[in-house]
């Protein structure tokens, strides 16, 4: 393992899983966050939230993390509390190609066997959803659907 895995790992171990941020310097794709290692110590969904910033989302990952360490479940298409205050937020499942193209972490740890993601969605601050049709563009863009068919 390279240094990099040997933090994965250690992560896993201590906390139940690992946190990856990725952002685009050029801002031509949105920012994304994601959990690698709760499959593994759960058999729970992994969680992957696009377009939010990245301290924003790694805290939202971890209260997942904590949710789920505490026997939470979540299921698709209801809404939950907790994650953005004052805020519901949804979970969508996440197809396979969108896994393999953002979650290399994930990829690496469960060596090519499928794993379960889910996506977590959120409203605009005057709590439009993406799949409204009040929903801007430039909205959906930030928070594109990984779904296999475009949910919004």
């Amino acid at each position: 393992m390279n240094q990099a895995e040997i933090e994965i790992m250690k992560n896993i171990e201590e906390y139940g899983c690992h946190v990856t941020s990725v952002f685009d310097p050029k801002e031509d794709d949105p920012n994304f966050t994601y959990t690698t290692g709760i499959t593994r110590q759960t058999k729970k969904p992994e969680l992957i939230i696009l377009g939010l910033r990245n301290d924003l989302a790694s805290w939202i990952a971890n209260e997942y993390n904590s949710r789920i360490q505490n026997d939470e479940n979540f299921s698709v298409g209801d809404f939950y509390e907790g994650f953005l205050d004052g805020f519901e937020v949804c979970f969508k499942p996440v197809t396979e190609k969108y896994k393999e193209e953002h979650m290399l972490s994930c990829n690496w740890l469960y060596k090519g066997t499928d794993y379960p993601v889910l996506q977590l969605v959120f409203p605009t601050v005057n709590g439009i959803w993406p799949w409204e049709k009040e929903a801007s563009e430039s909205f959906k863009s930030l928070q594109p659907s990984f779904q296999h068919v475009s949910a919004w």
